[in-house]
């Protein structure tokens, strides 16, 4: 992919990061779980997106099987528009981005997919571990965020 193209697309990526972080945080207004949740989730995606496409987390960046984490990310962002940014779904989507970076390291440390890196297979695995940190930790609020929501609205004493 020529390098001005790359740019480009970084730029477009962040400029939505950007739009979409200011759009839901107005919405959420006086929820500081929600918005943790959604920077979380947000630096996650971008961090992902852009650790991938600059030096790639399996092999090196023409490595074929680094395209699994550009699908994480479109995942991610298709689901949360599927779950209407509602916290309860962005939990779900939140704890699967998490369980689908634990299956993309597996996969790629089973078939050996990228055995040319450098630190094979440490940058797989440390990679995975922040990363599925970042989303449990984004999921853990945003099921806070649902926790609060159910204990409004119930009805107990």
């Amino acid at each position: 992919m020529p390098l001005f193209l790359e740019f480009a697309l970084l730029g477009l990526f962040m400029f939505g990061l950007y739009a979409s972080f200011g759009f839901l945080v107005k919405r959420a207004a006086g929820n500081p779980s929600y918005k943790l949740g959604l920077a979380l989730a947000l630096v996650a995606a971008f961090m992902l997106f852009w650790v991938n496409g600059a030096v790639g987390v399996i092999g090196s960046e023409n490595n074929d099987a680094n395209m699994s984490y550009f699908v994480l990310v479109l995942m991610v962002f298709l689901g949360s528009i599927a779950s209407r940014f509602r916290a309860g779904g962005l939990r779900i989507v939140m704890a699967v981005a998490a369980i689908a970076m634990v299956i993309i390291a597996t996969a790629a440390l089973g078939f050996s997919m990228g055995v040319n890196g450098p630190i094979w297979p440490w940058d797989v695995v440390w990679i995975t571990v922040f990363f599925f940190a970042l989303w449990s930790l984004s999921a853990w609020f945003f099921h806070q965020v649902t926790l609060e929501t159910e204990g409004q609205t119930s009805s107990d004493p």
